[in-house]
């Protein structure tokens, strides 16, 4: 690790130390603590949401005010720290000196690693800032306190799906969270497109989860097991068994169910009408919560399930991944709205986040297999925050009087030029040009993939689609800059416009992040990824 990394960490350390010796529960006192209850200290993150959650429904049943919004706010983000500064002390403190609290737990349920904390901390972040842009987003303002409600409960469903190892763990994670991203999609009751949204993504939801619990009920009818270390055991001991039509089939439902969660394609017709329906602050929500968290389970199944037969699945994610970035980035040059454009990218950016999964199991050694893992979460770690600024940016515009047509952007650099500017940094970052951490993204999975692309056609062709579809995607972000920047705005919209202080640190903080690792601290997000992986090589000594 640098030593700009080792001096984070340890500053984040040094502040954990000082609020627990401020809150009289000094870090020694906590350690033993944790020692003797450990299940309980495992999940206290989950509980510190949790506490949150319940204070919030109290308030709001007992209240006799009619807005308690702000004070909402202020419960959800507390809660949120704690879980943050529970993942941390996990992560850093707990690995690094005792190493008790990691390892496989509750029956082999939940695998509590670096991993699992990583994607949890993401989502901390993220739940933060789209709280904070909240409190100035008027259009929302009447369901305001049960979307954070909802929030809190998908954010607790996606942490513990991030850290599951069985098959049953997996599927109720899954579910508990799809089904807060489903009310959530449906809040504005008299909007027909609200609506609209809430019924596809629910049936489409529907659809995956039958075939995900079919598959997970097929996989146990072939092989008697559930647990994901189990699993892997018995197929790479059992060659013949392995290559049963039954565990095949299996496989294929399981990248079909995962594939419409991640809005993956060809899976992703859902994606457009639910991004362009919901509100918007629903759809930073589910443009990357549930994402993260499909992805996270993706590679755990993947790399300790199947690692036996990466032969099988391997062309099925290329194609996936060639099909996901031409149709993604072709359907986004003929959108007029911003949220369904922003789909579509969305579902472009999946498949380059792929490259890197399958550069990792083309890997004849742990090293080469750590750059292709390393790559696809360096990525995902950016684009969770690329693609959460640009809606709370969206967010902003939105505030302001404008709509989720592109003609609302038209100007903006004469309404708001800091709005604008950061906005720019973000769609930069999302064509993935310099000097944004964005570039770096995006080269450390074409990198991961170059190797092998050399010696396998199916590999070369993926390169070069990514390449080209990459050049292609530059086309329509460049035209939304250029409606911000030359453009004049309409007549309607012509008034400038200040968000309030809490929307605008929502929105800087995500950009000064793309800039600043793009420029001076780009191996601090890549340190950061080898803290957290700890797969299938590296967790023999947390199995059951």
């Amino acid at each position: 690790m640098d030593p700009v990394s080792s001096q984070l960490l340890e500053m984040l350390y040094i502040i954990w130390g000082r609020i627990s010796y401020l809150a009289g529960v000094p870090v020694q006192q906590f350690g033993e603590w944790a020692w003797r209850n450990t299940s309980y200290y495992l999940l206290s993150p989950e509980i510190s949401l949790l506490i949150g959650l319940g204070i919030i429904c109290m308030i709001e049943i007992f209240s006799s005010k009619r807005d308690n919004f702000l004070i909402v706010c202020w419960i959800a983000i507390i809660s949120l720290l704690g879980n943050l500064m529970m993942t941390i002390h996990m992560m850093y403190y707990t690995s690094r000196y005792f190493g008790y609290g990691l390892g496989t737990w509750w029956g082999g349920l939940e695998t509590i690693d670096p991993y699992a904390l990583m994607f949890k901390q993401l989502m901390d972040w993220g739940d933060i800032m789209i709280i904070l842009a909240l409190i100035g987003y008027k259009p929302l303002r009447k369901y305001r306190v049960e979307f954070i409600m909802l929030m809190l409960a998908g954010t607790i469903a996606y942490d513990l799906m991030v850290g599951s190892s069985d098959l049953l763990a997996v599927y109720v994670m899954t579910e508990f969270g799809g089904i807060t991203g489903y009310i959530m999609a449906a809040f504005h009751k008299k909007n027909l497109r609200s609506l609209e949204a809430g019924l596809k993504y629910f049936i489409t939801g529907a659809a995956a989860s039958s075939a995900l619990l079919f598959a997970m009920s097929i996989l146990y009818g072939a092989t008697n097991e559930t647990n994901l270390y189990y699993i892997q055991k018995y197929l790479t001991s059992n060659p013949s068994a392995a290559y049963m039509p039954m565990v095949i089939f299996s496989i294929v439902l399981l990248l079909v169910a995962i594939g419409y969660k991640l809005g993956i394609a060809p899976f992703h017709l859902w994606v457009a009408d639910v991004y362009e329906g919901a509100p918007t602050p629903v759809t930073a929500f589910i443009s990357v919560f549930p994402k993260t968290a499909g992805y996270a389970v993706l590679m755990r199944l993947l790399f300790i399930a199947f690692i036996a037969l990466k032969q099988i699945w391997i062309p099925i994610l290329a194609v996936m991944s060639i099909a996901s970035m031409v149709i993604g980035n072709v359907m986004a040059l003929r959108q007029t709205s911003f949220k369904r454009m922003m789909a579509y990218s969305g579902i472009s950016h999946m498949g380059y986040i792929m490259i890197g999964v399958i550069a990792a199991a083309h890997a004849t050694s742990e090293m080469e297999q750590t750059e292709g893992f390393y790559a696809a979460l360096y990525y995902v770690l950016v684009y969770f925050f690329m693609n959460l600024g640009i809606f709370i940016a969206a967010m902003a515009v939105e505030s302001a009087g404008g709509s989720d047509h592109m003609d609302s952007y038209n100007g903006l650099v004469r309404r708001n030029p800091l709005l604008t500017v950061i906005f720019s940094v973000l769609i930069i970052a999302l064509v993935g040009l310099p000097p944004t951490v964005g570039f770096w993204a995006k080269f450390f999975v074409f990198k991961s993939l170059v190797v092998y692309a050399v010696v396998n056609r199916l590999l070369m062709a993926l390169l070069i689609f990514a390449l080209l579809t990459t050049a292609m995607s530059a086309y329509y972000y460049m035209r939304l800059l250029y409606r911000m920047w030359v453009l004049p705005p309409a007549l309607e919209q012509n008034r400038r416009f200040e968000p309030i202080l809490f929307t605008r640190l929502a929105i800087l903080v995500p950009a000064l992040f793309i800039l600043l690792l793009g420029v001076m601290f780009v191996n601090v997000p890549f340190d950061y990824v080898k803290e957290a992986y700890f797969l299938v090589y590296w967790q023999k000594d947390y199995q059951i």
